[in-house]
This record gives structure tokens, sequence and C-alpha cells, in this order.
């Protein structure tokens, strides 16, 4: 037993310094949908809708920033003319930030 404590500890320890940072949090409001935005250091985004955490990955846009979850089917917009919110093909008004 001792000896397979060895091998997986270092592998655990490994796995736990491996953290990524808060950037910023932001609330929006897309329409009747509220989203609670957390965005990673990793060039990646929590966003929290109706209390479901969805991990969306930066993808490639053309202008701005693009984050998606091809599973969840959830994509969120950045760029110049707003941030925009889409589930499973359904695309929400512009989000305004939710400011407290």
């Amino acid at each position: 037993m001792k000896k397979y404590l060895a091998l997986v500890l270092p592998l655990f320890a490994a796995a736990c310094a491996n953290t990524v940072d808060v950037e910023d949090k932001i609330e929006y409001k897309c329409g009747d949908q509220v989203i609670k935005a957390e965005m990673l250091g990793d060039d990646s985004m929590i966003a929290n809708i109706n209390g479901i955490n969805n991990v969306l990955v930066r993808t490639a846009s053309d202008s701005g920033r693009r984050y998606e979850n091809n599973a969840t089917q959830v994509v969120f917009t950045q760029s110049d003319n707003g941030n925009y919110l889409s589930i499973k093909g359904r695309n929400y008004p512009l989000c305004q930030e939710i400011v407290r």
C-alpha cells in the first residue's frame, strides 16, 4: 500500500498546483436571462445561468471574443457592438452589465 501511495502522491500534488485565477466577475442581463460570468486567466469563462455553471472556452472570432461550450450549446460573444448570449440556438437581446 505504501508503495502505491508513493507513486500517487506526486501526481496528486502536481494536479493541485495547477490553478486558474479569476480575473474578473461580471453580471449581465440579456433580455430575461441573467448571467454571472467569471473571466478566467486561461482564456475561458464560467457562465452561471439559472444556477448551472457552464465552462466556456475561447474560440476563433472575426471581431472581439467568442466563448462557447459545444455540449451545452452556450455561446457568449464580446465585441465593440456589445455582448450577446445564445443558448441552444436562441439569441438573446443585447446583454447589459448589472452594476451593483
